[in-house]
């Protein structure tokens, strides 16, 4: 029973060992351009800087969290906002589309003259860059409610307010955790945009000073931990998901 529930982690993580194994093999064999390390190589510069690993990992999933959760509160509240005020819910719509459609690469340097370097701007950017998928999961989870049992509430006189607490929000929660498992790594990699922006720590800071150094080693070290922050981020929500959407898990 066990295994059955860890089973969409254990397969993914086989599937990134053997690739590791598959690239260190060709590595050694010689197959391998110069700029592409093999993962050992890797895996020694990181175990000989822990603290630049720590260092610089643990502002970005400050930041990634922080501005995640913000993202969540704010697109939820507007999603629901557009359910209750049917009026409201293409102007909600469409400032989630222009805000996405807007690069993040382009607007993290104009935030960063205008709000500064700091801490909150990166939080900002990483909010930006997760908006759009939760809101479009919440909007669409919150508009798929069964008719009949909307009427079934309101002939039991239930508040507008009742009716998406006890009916839209559970049939909404699939589609708010497809929004949920998108935007997490969208998070992350806003993070580290943000951080190019001017950041003095994180992960995005140290991808930036290695290529500047041509420190391949830990540019590539710096990609894979943000590959591995979103998967593990992904990996979360998706076994969250598994405890929570119990009857999705049946039909299937």
């Amino acid at each position: 029973m066990v295994t059955r529930h860890l089973t969409p982690v254990i397969l993914p993580l086989l599937s990134v060992t053997l690739l590791i194994l598959v690239i260190e093999a060709l590595n050694r064999a010689g197959m391998l351009p110069v700029f592409i390390p093999g993962p050992l190589q890797i895996g020694l510069v990181a175990w000989n800087n822990p603290r630049l690993v720590i260092g610089n990992l643990l502002p970005t999933m400050y930041t990634a969290t922080m501005g995640y959760v913000i993202a969540v509160a704010l697109t939820f509240t507007a999603a629901c906002i557009g359910v209750l005020v049917r009026r409201l819910r293409g102007s909600i719509y469409s400032t989630g589309v222009v805000i996405n459609a807007i690069p993040v690469i382009a607007t993290a340097p104009l935030l960063a003259l205008w709000l500064g370097t700091g801490g909150s701007t990166q939080i900002v950017i990483a909010a930006l860059s997760t908006q759009f998928p939760l809101l479009v999961g919440a909007m669409q989870g919150l508009a798929t409610a069964d008719e009949r049992q909307r009427e079934l509430l309101y002939v039991l006189n239930a508040s507008r307010v009742q009716v998406v607490w006890y009916l839209r929000i559970p049939t909404a929660l699939p589609y708010i955790f497809a929004g949920l498992k998108v935007a997490a790594p969208l998070a992350v990699l806003g993070a580290i945009t943000a951080e190019w922006a001017g950041a003095d720590r994180g992960v995005g800071a140290m991808m930036l000073y290695a290529l500047f150094s041509y420190d391949i080693e830990k540019v590539w070290l710096a990609v894979l931990l943000c590959c591995g922050l979103a998967g593990s981020a992904y990996a979360l929500l998706a076994l969250l998901e598994r405890q929570v959407v119990t009857w999705e898990r049946t039909r299937t």
